[in-house]
């Protein structure tokens, strides 16, 4: 009878443990929304090379544990410049025009986590990496002509970057990162579409 007594008062034990642990977790589904800065880079910095500061991202992810993540992710992001009047060699004639020159992107990203120290830290820096395809609409304007086009393409985006939480254990957190936006992207004078890009924002963890 004692060793049944001992068995079931350790295994509350065990299981109230359990329990006290789970409740320091912060719910596994969690949702992140961001404001996004990106710069252009390599040919697609000819293009267009004024830094983008209308952009936009959400995300939203399963905490498989405390530290590694997947989720799905997209967002927006608006390139645009204007290139004064100049003339330009045409077929046969050439062009003298104020050419406008912008590309939106809409990306579709499966991500991956990763999150290098444990829930009740002060900081929660991670390393993450999205994979999958990008809208890319093309529109460029010579005066009030244009050259458009609408096509899919693949993207990558590595990232690295902290979340504070407000309060230990906190399910609501300051989020900053940095990510690279790489896409195979061929266009006229675009040979890749190359971007770096900044986010901030907030992220929460829901039940």
């Amino acid at each position: 009878m004692k060793s049944i007594k001992t068995f079931i008062l350790g295994t509350a034990l065990i299981a109230g443990g359990a329990i006290a642990a789970s409740a320091q977790s912060r719910p596994p589904l969690s949702v992140n929304v961001n404001y996004s800065v990106a710069q252009p880079l390599g040919s697609f910095k000819d293009y267009a090379d004024k830094t983008s500061f209308r952009g936009w991202n959400i995300g939203v992810q399963y905490h498989l544990n405390d530290q590694l993540a997947v989720g799905l992710k997209t967002g927006f992001a608006d390139f645009y410049e204007r290139v004064p009047r100049a003339v330009y060699p045409g077929k046969g004639e050439d062009i003298s025009a104020v050419q406008t020159r912008t590309l939106q992107t809409i990306p579709i990203l499966a991500t991956v986590l990763y999150t290098f120290t444990k829930p009740d830290a002060a900081v929660l820096p991670y390393a993450g990496l999205g994979v999958g395809t990008a809208n890319m609409n093309y529109e460029k304007y010579w005066g009030e002509f244009v050259e458009k086009e609408n096509k899919w393409a693949f993207q990558v985006s590595p990232e690295v970057g902290v979340n504070v939480p407000f309060g230990k254990y906190s399910p609501f957190m300051f989020n900053a990162s940095v990510q690279y936006n790489y896409a195979p992207y061929k266009q006229y004078e675009i040979k890749n579409f190359n971007t770096v890009q900044a986010n901030i924002g907030l992220k929460f963890h829901i039940q």
